[in-house]
């Protein structure tokens, strides 16, 4: 079974070896996807709704990117850096995730880069 391993143009590049999106068979993971924009600027600097808003867009990107959506998310790990911003992130995890919410796990976490204040991946399954 073929495996793909795609770094999506319309996403930054990559901060060291690794790939944004695999997909092998019906089963595609994310990298840890943070808030940064094509051009790799973080997006929202100190505003944890608008870093949630950017990661997801990240991620949704990556996913379309070996034919999965987000309706085909089916377990997420979120990474943040303080769980005071908990309540400015989930309100905004709620909206993109609309009525087919994934599992998820939510931990406190530093980040490679101090200003980013989420990081989340993501699994998910493809019908075939």
């Amino acid at each position: 079974m073929q495996v793909q391993r795609i770094n999506p143009e319309s996403m930054p590049t990559p901060l060291a070896n690794y790939c944004q999106v695999v997909r092998k068979g019906p089963i595609v993971t994310t990298a840890g996807v943070v808030s940064l924009d094509a051009n790799g600027s973080i997006v929202g600097l100190g505003d944890m709704a608008a870093q949630t808003r950017q990661t997801l867009e990240n991620m949704r990107l990556a996913l379309e990117a070996v034919g999965a959506s987000v309706a085909d998310v089916v377990k997420t790990t979120i990474y943040i850096t303080d769980f005071g911003n908990y309540k400015d992130m989930n309100p905004v995890f709620d909206e993109f995730f609309g009525d087919h919410p994934p599992a998820r796990a939510t931990v406190r976490a530093d980040l490679v880069l101090p200003e980013l204040l989420i990081e989340m991946d993501a699994m998910a399954v493809i019908d075939s």
